[in-house]
């Protein structure tokens, strides 16, 4: 079962006021975010923005005073893994809870908001406490420990503080998720990567929106505990090396027509601290427009640059209910190289492709999406130079190395909603090794990895396990579906009471997993679609 309930604090000049389980002004948290006309799931919606947070204009601009508010949640899910005997609360039965705040101001053309949280989730699945364990971030949330064998807390501020140039002009800078692309997933920036530090430049008009992004990258390897007393029993995640790196992106989505929208990206990044530089930062990278790749060259540097595209087209006939959208990114390509049966591994590409519909009375709406990406695609020489932050994928949260389907549904009248997806998605795993170690060979699905490790040059296709050459690795088929069922209560706004349950399962010559849990009860926040926990 699945409790929870939200206290709000709501300071003015004069007044305090609190009221006890209502909704936030900002929205419902989904995604791991506040929805807001700012954050959304933009494939629901065709014609929906391309590049998530947007900005808020000038025209929208008012003076708000200063509005905080707080939030609770307290879980209980029968199918979290559970040990101990059930009295043993909080780790045995699942117990989990929330905690956090909200913010939100503006004067004249400044303006901020955002939110801290604290999390308690029970019964997580192996993987997910050993991330935790070893790494001290998880799942992209913040910063993460273990408290028991069972479970994972974690802390985290996310937020932007802005300023309105005019009315198609502004300027942000924070820590954020960023979502670019139409689609569900994004091979560029993705809504399900860890909170980014950065600033940029957004430029709207009637057909053409433009952003400008410097963002730094953390990049975390194996370190040792200090020397004092002690220091041996904490985490390796309270001690492992952290490395800076930064990131410059940009893109230009273009209405060519009313129904016609294409959008180019170009990003690039390269070490905060390299040879002979102790702290490193390209200036020419930070102008609005430049071309990163010849700028690359130009300094003669090896920093990892990409380059991407995609086109979206809403046809006439469906009336703004249907959108059909393509997006393509490219690592590395040698023209020469493509259509040589040998499969160079320097070919290193993804495509993803999306539809999406809904019913013109918003009833109903459906996602459905395929992907892949080569392998070695978004890793580097150096790991702290790939397209990683905070230990995890910048773009797909696959990483690369896999090819993929997946379906979305969602269904809403009066209080009811209903809403249900499934992913299917085939991956070469590399060898599993402990988990301060890193496997001999790289077969390209893991970017944190150098490609410099891959066991060869030639026969690299998508599914590469790497030929009996690369240790004990596998190909393995993951299934994960989920389903809820909620209805509102009318005298508690902003709650559900709800039904969810998920399955992940993965099958592979060396690997079977089956992990499910259900969860119900009464909710502030939907359902946060793909996670394991």
């Amino acid at each position: 079962m699945y409790l929870s309930g939200m206290a709000c604090a709501r300071i003015t000049s004069r007044v305090f006021k609190i009221a006890f389980l209502g909704l936030l002004n900002q929205g419902t948290i989904c995604a791991q975010e506040l929805v807001s006309k700012q954050w959304d799931v933009g494939a629901w919606t065709p014609k929906a923005a391309s590049f998530w947070p947007t900005v808020e204009q000038a025209n929208d601009t008012t003076n708000r005073e200063l509005d905080v508010q707080g939030l609770g949640a307290l879980q209980y899910s029968p199918g979290a893994l559970l040990r101990g005997a059930f009295w043993d609360w909080p780790s045995a039965g699942g117990v989990g809870w929330q905690l956090g705040m909200t913010w939100d101001w503006s004067h004249d053309r400044f303006y901020t908001r955002g939110h801290a949280e604290h999390w308690r989730v029970a019964g997580v699945h192996e993987d997910d406490w050993n991330e935790a364990w070893q790494w001290g971030t998880w799942d992209g949330m913040g910063w993460a420990w273990n408290p028991n064998q069972a479970d994972v807390a974690l802390a985290r501020a996310v937020g932007t503080v802005g300023y309105t140039v005019s009315q198609s002009l502004a300027i942000e800078a924070g820590n954020h998720r960023h979502h670019w692309g139409k689609g569900w997933r994004s091979l560029w920036l993705d809504r399900q990567a860890a909170p980014l530090p950065f600033a940029r430049i957004v430029l709207n008009t009637e057909r053409i929106s433009y952003v400008h992004m410097i963002g730094r990258t953390q990049h975390r390897s194996v370190g040792s505990p200090a020397d004092f007393p002690g220091s041996g029993q904490l985490s390796p995640g309270a001690y492992v090396n952290k490395r800076s790196s930064w990131l410059a992106s940009h893109a230009i989505d273009v209405e060519i027509t009313p129904r016609w929208t294409g959008t180019l990206f170009g990003a690039v990044t390269w070490l905060a601290t390299d040879s002979g530089y102790t702290s490193r930062f390209e200036s020419v990278y930070a102008l609005p427009v430049v071309a990163f790749r010849p700028v690359e060259y130009a300094l003669g540097s090896a920093d990892n640059a990409l380059i991407g595209a995609a086109l979206a087209w809403v046809p006439a006939w469906a009336n703004n209910t249907l959108q059909v959208y393509g997006q393509l990114l490219l690592d590395e390509l040698v023209v020469s190289q493509v259509f040589n049966r040998d499969k160079w591994w320097a070919n290193k590409w993804g495509l993803l492709g999306t539809a999406s519909w809904k019913h013109p009375a918003n009833d109903w709406g459906a996602v459905i999406e395929a992907c892949a990406v080569r392998p070695y695609t978004y890793a580097h020489a150096a790991p702290a130079q790939s397209w990683t932050h905070n230990h995890q994928p910048i773009a797909h949260p696959a990483g690369s190395n896999f090819i993929e389907g997946r379906a979305h549904i969602r269904w809403a009248r009066g209080p009811w909603s209903a809403q249900a997806g499934f992913v299917l998605r085939q991956q070469g795993v590399d060898e599993a090794v402990e988990l301060d170690k890193e496997p001999a060979f790289s077969i390209g699905s893991n970017p944190l990895l150098s490609y410099n490790s891959r066991p060869a040059d030639y026969g690299i296709e998508l599914g590469y396990t790497g030929d009996g050459i690369a240790g004990d690795t596998d190909l393995v088929t993951q299934r994960l579906w989920w389903i809820d069922l909620a209805r509102d209560i009318p005298r508690l706004d902003g709650q559900q009471m709800f039904v969810r349950a998920m399955q992940n399962h993965r099958l592979g010559n060396l690997e079977q997993q089956n992990w499910w849990r259900v969860e119900c009860g009464i909710r502030l926040n939907r359902v946060l679609e793909e996670r394991n926990w």
